[in-house]
């Protein structure tokens, strides 16, 4: 399908969905397609971190401490793609009923235009878990060591019902370890530890081709012994 006729078939859903007043069994039909794709860009975004990337270049800088990114990406993940995309798909709906919603002529594919309405309700959330206090409420009083090529590093360790010994200090030991790494090169790493195709990496994380892509992992391989063997290791979250 041409990007021509992939524009034509989404203005007609579009269509259908508005003259039900998005009520009903096509605006559940479009809902899911739109909530199914935005979890599988916002899912690697928050994860990897490279959500704080997108928001910037959309000029909503957010510049999180390396604190504040450890606890979105590794403990609070889950929470924020969730409450995202609802409030996303909330905020869409309102304005297409008011008229002031997607438009064909505007340039954007419904896919790319619901993914700019989760980034800016990402960036809502985060200023509001920021102000409130919110993403540190549950943080514990003790702190773990965490050890990576550039020596120990003080962590502190959120309040888990997981093993500690087990996976959140290699969560976090993993976490520790791409802290130095570029927002590309992080998305990059964590795309190929959980299986992710150079293809989709390409796509997620801006890389302008699949072979940019193999050459940055080679050469991020060379520096970087740890990362030898990590394709497709699943690292948990």
């Amino acid at each position: 399908m041409t990007d021509s006729e992939r524009c034509a078939v989404e203005y007609e859903l579009f269509e259908l969905v508005r003259k039900a007043g998005f009520e009903g069994p096509t605006w559940k039909l479009l809902a899911d397609k739109l909530v199914r794709h935005a979890l599988a860009v916002l899912g690697p975004w928050v994860r990897s971190g490279w959500i704080f990337s997108v928001a910037e270049h959309e000029r909503m800088p957010l510049r999180p401490t390396p604190q504040e990114r450890l606890l979105v990406e590794a403990r609070f993940a889950e929470d924020f793609v969730q409450e995202t995309i609802t409030r996303a798909l909330e905020r869409f709906r309102r304005n297409a009923r008011d008229g002031d919603g997607w438009n064909a002529d505007g340039g954007l594919s419904l896919g790319s235009y619901f993914i700019g309405a989760c980034v800016l309700a990402f960036v809502e959330r985060f200023r509001r878990s920021r102000r409130t206090g919110d993403l540190y409420q549950f943080q514990a009083a003790s702190s773990v060591t965490i050890v990576s090529e550039d020596g120990p590093d003080q962590t502190e360790v959120l309040a888990s019902t997981a093993d500690i010994a087990g996976s959140v200090v290699d969560r976090l030991a993993f976490r520790s370890r791409l802290a130095g790494l570029s927002d590309r090169d992080r998305g990059l790493v964590w795309g190929r530890a959980v299986g992710l195709t150079d293809r989709e990496i390409q796509h997620l994380f801006d890389f302008p081709s699949v072979q940019a892509v193999e050459v940055r992992w080679a050469r991020l391989k060379g520096d970087h012994g740890w990362m030898t063997g990590l394709d497709g290791k699943e690292v948990a979250e």
